[in-house]
């Protein structure tokens, strides 16, 4: 699945697609019918002064980003978002992802952890034992 991420890399997008990744390419609304192409969301957009970091960022498909007018009236779905983006997370790993938090190193490894364990569970379906 493409990740919906053709520009060069550079600082600003990075933290975006490293959650991207976390969230295994998936889309938070609730309601998506196409779920390709995953990119990452500034819930508040850094020209607004919104921060780069994962407690502003939400993963939605390239239909759902665009549909929905998110950059034009952030502040018309930014609670809206934020509802998705926890929901999202809670389902993923049941915790939600902020660096403000104490112990946020801890639950970004235990992410860390549970995407290398569904890879290794992906690979290990795709081997078929010799019959």
């Amino acid at each position: 699945m493409s990740n919906g991420y053709k520009k060069k890399k550079n600082k600003r997008n990075e933290k975006s697609i490293t959650y991207v990744n976390l969230m295994n390419f998936t889309c938070a609304f609730p309601y998506c019918e196409s779920g390709l192409n995953v990119e990452g969301h500034h819930i508040i957009p850094l020209s607004k002064g919104g921060a780069d970091a994962f407690w502003n960022i939400i993963s939605l498909c390239f239909d759902c980003h665009r549909r929905k007018g998110l950059h034009r009236n952030w502040l018309k779905w930014d609670v809206e978002l934020y509802t998705w983006k926890c929901d999202h997370e809670l389902r993923r790993f049941g915790f939600f992802l902020d660096e403000k938090e104490v112990d946020f190193k801890d639950k970004l490894k235990k992410a860390i952890y549970i995407c290398f364990k569904e890879q290794e569970k992906e690979k290990f379906k795709e081997v078929k034992p010799d019959e």
